[in-house]
């Protein structure tokens, strides 16, 4: 039960930002005419194939609206247990455009400040840089082979991340509000897509002596500043990584 709620508050809250992005985004559609796009709106019909953040708002706005009728039906679907869930992932719903959509990067449906966050630069761990030894195909290295993989992986579903990058924390509730810490999770990724962010901790030194406690210090923090299990926190653990399909299930059923 507590996973419905916290799924059903998640469609309602990417709903409502939907409603505003959509709110400043272009009238009309995009057409496809031999090489040349084509603003349509009402009757009239604009080239602007030279016109690439246009190209790219209509895109995101196609997007939208198929996100938006998959979460409201979603929605509406909570309150007949008999209905079918839509779980397409976003690439799926993509795949069901147009040829004139297709057509187009896969990075024009993103979020608009996606690019913007992919490129700026950002605070890293200098700790033990004699650890990082392990290559993910991008080029970054890694303190273990297992944060290769999952990198690897990210990677394969073209999924923006952060490695060990050094963040302030601090949330608060109704009750109790707590002091900020910094903290360097393993990888703190973006749904590229919402925006949304998600922090993944990756755990494989279990059999070191005091690493189980700091451990679960670490997730402490995590839980008592407002993050959720399986939301916007995932953890894993060495035996996880021995299958890619557990952890490639993680990044379509939780981050996608």
């Amino acid at each position: 039960m507590q996973n419905i709620i916290l799924q059903l508050d998640n469609y309602n809250k990417e709903l409502k930002d939907i409603h505003t992005e959509l709110e400043a985004l272009p009238l009309g559609r995009l057409v496809k005419k031999n090489k040349s796009y084509i603003h349509v709106i009402d009757y009239k019909r604009i080239g602007i194939s030279k016109e690439l953040t246009l190209i790219q708002q209509l895109a995101r706005k196609k997007y939208l609206l198929a996100r938006k009728k998959q979460l409201t039906n979603n929605i509406k679907g909570f309150s007949h247990p008999t209905a079918k869930h839509d779980n397409r992932l976003p690439k799926e719903i993509i795949d069901t455009f147009s040829t004139t959509y297709q057509s187009l990067p896969h990075t024009h449906f993103y979020h608009p400040s996606i690019e913007k966050w992919s490129k700026a630069p950002y605070r890293k761990n200098t700790l033990h840089p004699e650890s990082l030894i392990y290559q993910s195909r991008n080029g970054i290295y890694f303190r273990s082979k297992s944060e290769r993989d999952i990198a690897n992986l990210l990677e394969e579903y073209q999924l923006p991340y952060r490695y060990d990058a050094v963040i302030p924390l601090k949330r608060y509730d109704e009750i109790i509000s707590l002091d900020e810490i910094e903290i360097s999770p393993d990888f703190i990724i973006k749904n590229p897509y919402n925006n949304k962010t998600i922090i993944w901790e990756h755990f494989g030194s279990l059999h070191k002596a005091d690493y189980e406690q700091s451990m679960n210090d670490k997730i402490d923090r995590y839980l008592t500043r407002g993050f959720a299990e399986n939301d916007d926190l995932i953890y894993t653990f060495e035996a996880h990584t021995r299958d890619h399909r557990r952890i490639q299930n993680l990044i379509e059923n939780i981050i996608l």
